[in-house]
């Protein structure tokens, strides 16, 4: 009861919300909001083909998903993929290949779309999939028993504090595994840090993104858990003719494949930033291979904090950038062509848009309002922006009211916007009301308290 109040009175006593126009700054021109789906969803994956159309697959709060294909001129098509029932905690991702043919990852079955025909290919263990040049890649976590990781020791407590329990077990850590696409099937090429003790869950949404640019490199961003904390990782990779084969991968049916270990290293955002659990984003130029991603610093107050964006090219971790948003929650990357980025940001109730050249943020503009008509639904992982490099993105983002929406937004290619610092931001409007708990390690089900 005590706690119940404690976060009543946070809820009540967060942050005022910072008034923000839905004009957008000077050369950013936004679309017309359209619906999607007339459907509340639970999860969305989305992809930009080289024709300039977004492909996503929706997961609905009726545990359908759903194939949506959108163009400048609205929704184009919608279908129904499947017959079985998907959910929140299952694989979804789309990607394309090389031949023009669209993949989906969806539960446990591999879908591929050719001449506007889907077809069942077969068995999926793919949790995230991308295209690098020509090529075709799967992200999967494997069972450390089938890699034969190294046992580790662990405990699980059991019993209230007079009389607890505390029950040692072994175990052996899961690792991500990396694959090409042969065909309509996998060829398993890699395993990463087989050696080390950490372990991933592909599992948990945002804990992955798999990327690639036009020169074939795959970039791989990542939770990587501990046994008190998480951290996050990051490798990139090009596959090679011999994946190679230090480590054996004994499959349930007996099967053994030989992997190559592959090694990654720590994400450095900086000295005292660091990667909340619910910014996990990575966007990628295709053409230069330069990477974005989030961090976040703790201010003096109570829930103050900058978030940033920090640059990633040739393995070499630039200095963080400090969003134009005070105390609101970037969620999503996608590239904008000529090392220029999309970025989408909530500042609950509102849905923000912000673009980024090397050395500043353009002003934030309301995109719209997002949200989900049950407390018991989260609309995190149906808020996407999608590009393949282009100066166009569309913006995805759930409603209250049941629906799927989006926007086109659009960068004026000739317009070099000035670069807006978060100092010089702040006196043009008050701070955001977002995370009215004051506490960023938060859960979905309080945050949803908070605000309901």
């Amino acid at each position: 009861m005590v706690g119940l109040l404690l976060l009543l009175t946070a809820c009540a006593s967060g942050p005022k919300e910072q008034e923000v126009g839905s004009t957008p700054p000077p050369g950013v021109h936004f679309g017309n909001e359209i619906v999607l789906l007339d459907s509340a969803t639970e999860k969305v994956a989305a992809h930009m083909t080289p024709d300039g159309r977004v492909h996503l697959v929706a997961i609905t709060a009726g545990d359908d998903a759903y194939h949506v294909v959108v163009s400048a001129q609205g929704v184009e098509q919608k279908e129904k993929i499947g017959a079985r029932r998907y959910g929140y905690y299952q694989n979804l991702a789309i990607t394309d290949d090389a031949q023009g043919r669209l993949h989906v990852a969806l539960k446990d079955e591999h879908w591929i779309q050719e001449k506007g025909a889907w077809r069942l290919a077969g068995e999926n263990r793919c949790a995230l999939l991308a295209r690098a040049g020509d090529s075709m890649a799967c992200a999967l976590d494997v069972d450390g028993s089938e890699l034969e990781t190294t046992a580790q020791w662990g405990a699980s407590i059991i019993g209230g504090p007079a009389a607890a329990i505390l029950i040692p077990y072994r175990f052996r850590p899961d690792k991500l595994v990396l694959a090409k696409a042969v065909g309509d099937d996998w060829s398993y090429r890699n395993v990463l840090d087989h050696q080390l003790p950490y372990v991933v869950n592909l599992t948990n949404p945002d804990s992955g993104v798999l990327a690639g640019d036009a020169s074939g490199t795959f970039h791989l961003f990542f939770i990587a858990h501990g046994s008190n904390f998480y951290s996050t990782r990051y490798d990139t990779l090009t596959f090679a003719e011999d994946g190679g084969t230090d480590i054996e991968w004994r499959q349930p049916d007996g099967q053994a494949i030989k992997l190559g270990n592959l090694e990654s290293e720590p994400a450095r955002p900086g000295a005292n930033w660091f990667i909340p659990w619910g910014m996990l984003a990575l966007a990628v130029d295709p053409q230069t291979g330069k990477a974005l991603f989030f961090a976040r610093r703790m201010e003096s107050g109570f829930g103050n904090r900058t978030d940033a964006s920090v640059e990633i090219l040739g393995g070499v971790f630039g200095q963080p950038v400090p969003l134009s948003v005070k105390n609101g929650n970037p969620r999503r990357l996608a590239p904008a062509g000529d090392e220029r980025f999309h970025a989408l940001v909530t500042a609950r109730p509102g849905l923000l848009y912000l673009a980024y050249r090397a050395g500043g943020w353009t002003a934030p503009a309301r995109v719209g309002e997002y949200g989900t008509p049950s407390m018991f639904l989260i609309g995190d992982s149906s808020i996407q922006i999608v590009s393949d490099g282009r100066s166009q993105a569309l913006a995805i983002w759930p409603k209250r009211e049941g629906a799927l929406v989006g926007r086109w937004i659009e960068l004026d290619e000739t317009k070099r916007w000035p670069s807006i610092g978060f100092t010089s931001f702040q006196g043009m409007a008050r701070s955001f009301r977002d995370e009215p708990c004051g506490v960023n390690t938060v859960t979905h089900v309080l945050e949803r308290l908070c605000y309901w």
